[in-house]
Order: structure tokens, then sequence, then C-alpha cells
């Protein structure tokens, strides 16, 4: 009804507000949950992009390292047992003597070894004074002083190291898990393929015709699996533990023909 107040029965009745509604509990923790596992997908996703870019950035560092250590001892494996050449007065002409006894069964242009870390190689070969335009450089890129040049490969600390001389060392490249060193060599109508303690027993060193280098190097970040394996530079498998593997292998033929004594 209508009070007895003009005008009252034209007035329009307020509606009456609805209390506000929060959310339950359940909705909270699912909302949660969801929130949890976007993150996590997130963290994963940035994890692995991580991992695969220390992976690549591995590899390319462990691939210049390898590159510039065969550029190197390939140099002086390549250089190994050349003979200074002399000149013809009449001529003008360069030859070898025949006569030449610097390489031979007491004094070969290589020689290697075998210790707990890995192998040892050391390469010489004479300098030409009269080819001033010859590569005459020892392993850490100094001229030598004396007539020889002499380099001394060998694994130490997961370093590879050089020393032209003995009170000079220096490290050519680091990341190195194994060196290797094999020798082909032709011992009468035979070649064979024998390490440093095969070739020592049976002095064969002025026989070796070829150096075959074999470098294991392994990388700093870790990798997702952990537990997978690899051929090392003897053909044995063994576990990443978690790192980066590469194996480079490549084979040097020396300028020395065989026993020239």
């Amino acid at each position: 009804m209508c009070s007895p107040e003009p005008g009252a029965c034209h007035r329009r009745a307020r509606p009456v507000r609805q209390a506000s509604r929060g959310v339950t509990l359940i909705e909270l923790l699912a909302g949660m949950t969801l929130g949890l596992l976007v993150i996590l997908a997130a963290v994963g996703t940035l994890v692995v992009a991580r991992g695969a870019s220390a992976s690549v950035g591995d590899i390319s560092q462990l691939q210049q390292q390898a590159s510039y250590a065969l550029r190197v001892i390939g140099l002086q494996l390549r250089q190994a047992g050349a003979i200074d050449p002399t000149m013809d007065a009449a001529t003008q002409l360069f030859s070898f003597a025949s006569t030449y006894t610097g390489y031979g069964v007491t004094f070969a242009a290589v020689h290697g070894g075998d210790d707990v870390q890995g192998a040892r190689l050391s390469t010489s070969t004479t300098v030409a004074p009269l080819l001033p335009n010859t590569q005459n450089r020892d392993c850490i890129g100094n001229r030598p002083t004396t007539d020889k040049i002499e380099a001394t490969f060998w694994l130490e600390k997961g370093e590879l190291r050089c020393a032209p001389t003995p009170s000079t060392v220096q490290s050519l490249i680091q990341n190195v898990a194994g060196f290797q060193v094999n020798y082909r060599v032709l011992n009468g109508a035979d070649s064979q393929i024998l390490n440093a303690k095969q070739v020592e027993a049976a002095q064969l060193w002025a026989s070796v015709k070829a150096v075959e280098i074999c470098l294991d190097m392994q990388g700093t970040e870790k990798m997702p699996d952990a537990g997978s394996s690899y051929p090392d530079c003897q053909g044995v498998p063994r576990l990443r533990n978690g790192f980066v593997h590469l194996v480079y292998r490549n084979v040097f033929d020396l300028r020395v023909a065989g026993p020239l004594e």
C-alpha cells in the first residue's frame, strides 16, 4: 500500500544488493597448481635451451683447439726428417747430399713413448739456412737458435704441452682428456701400425713413415645425457660423465725416406 504522503506510490523500490562471493579453497589450489605448472614448463625450457647453447659453445671451442693443436703438430711432423739442401755452384741448383747421415737408426726423425697420461711424441728436423722462405719455426712459433728444430708433445693435467727445448715448456691447448700416437712402420715389405712401446722394442724408429695423432677433447659444460658413452682414441667405450667429448684423428706423412745411415 502507498503511504499517505503525496507521490509516495510513484517512488521506485531500491534493488537489494547481493553479497559478493569469493573463491573457494579448491579453486585457489587449482589456480596455484596451474601457475606452478606454467612456471615449471618455462624453467624446463630455459634449462634445455641453456644446455643446448652451452653444448654448441663447447663443441665450437673444442673444434678450434683441436684444429690448432693438429696444425702445430702437423707442421713439425711434416718437416720432420727434412734434410738441408746444398747448392751446386755451377748450376745454382739445390740438391740433397746422398751421404747425409743426420737421421737413421741411432737418431730418428721421430721418437715417442707412452706413460700413464698418454703418449709422448718428439720430432726433429734440420734447419735450412740456404732457404730463407721455409718454415723455420719451432712448436711455439720461435725461430730455432741451433741447426735443428726439435719439439716434444705430451699431455699433462688436461693440457697438451710442447717443449722446443727441455727448458722451454708451453701449453698449446686445454680440455684434453686423451692424447694417443700410433706409428705406421714399413718393415721390409710389410706395413704395420704400432705404438711407441712396440716400435721401441723392435728399434724401428728409422722406419716410421707416418704418424697418427688422436686427441680426445672434453668440454667444460654439463650435458643432460650424463649416462651416454663414446669411443675413445683406442675405440674403447667410455662414459661421458656429463661432458661433451669429441675425438679427432689425423695422419701425417714424414719426409724422411727411411734409414740413411
